[in-house]
């Protein structure tokens, strides 16, 4: 919804203008015991997601099924949030320890298929892209246990999601569902890489540079 000026690459007055009127009515027509979780469980979405780009970052899905790791990660996601709902809200019965533990039991055998059937990344995030042109087999970082431990933090991330009431995880799932739909009305057919594509060698000029300046910035510290 924001423009960006060209000339001086500032932002255009009327996407503040309408994220500010969007903000006041919502945040008038909310309690703000609503919105103060709200915001909080906001942040652990985003948490959530960083989570879910480290494990596509680092594994990749096989060849004879190039699909696998989304949808693996989707179906933990799902049962990882029924996990901790059921815990938070559903343990007064032994049937909710029973789905409980139903539910878990699927959650961790998901993480241990993400690691037993989706190799590890060839080179960082995908092995054609301009990053592993430009940087070749050197590495950028290291996560120890992926997949374990960011499906671990996706599953902490929901417990403290589940501990809101079920109007406050209505109301975030209300957002996130108008956040996705307005990306694939809009966003997607609008985005750069539809548009212009990203192979266009302006959008690698930041990798190129930085691995340009790498050797003397090594060599000084040396």
């Amino acid at each position: 919804m924001l423009r960006i000026d060209s000339h001086n690459g500032s932002c255009d007055g009327r996407g503040k203008g309408i994220k500010g009127v969007l903000m006041t009515i919502f945040a008038t027509a909310v309690p703000f015991s609503y919105l103060d979780d709200f915001v909080s469980a906001g942040i652990l979405i985003a948490f959530t997601v960083t989570n879910c780009s480290l494990v596509i970052m680092r594994r990749e899905s096989p060849e004879f099924n190039p699909h696998l790791l989304p949808k693996l990660l989707a179906w933990f996601n799902a049962f990882a949030f029924l996990t901790c709902l059921v815990v938070s809200h559903g343990l007064q019965s032994p049937i909710g320890w029973i789905v409980a533990f139903l539910l878990g039991s699927l959650s961790v055998f998901i993480t241990t298929k993400i690691s037993r059937q989706c190799p590890p990344m060839r080179s960082f995030g995908n092995a054609a892209s301009k990053t592993a042109k430009f940087y070749g087999d050197k590495k950028y970082f290291s996560t120890p246990l992926v997949p374990y431990i960011p499906c671990f933090g996706m599953f902490a991330n929901y417990f403290l999601i589940s501990q809101l009431s079920f109007f406050g995880i209505g109301l975030l799932f209300t957002y996130s569902l108008v956040l996705v739909l307005f990306y694939f009305f809009y966003g997607s057919r609008n985005s750069v890489g539809r548009t212009e594509g990203w192979e266009q060698e302006r959008y690698a000029m930041v990798e190129e540079h930085d691995n340009r300046s790498q050797p003397s910035i090594e060599a000084e510290m040396t």
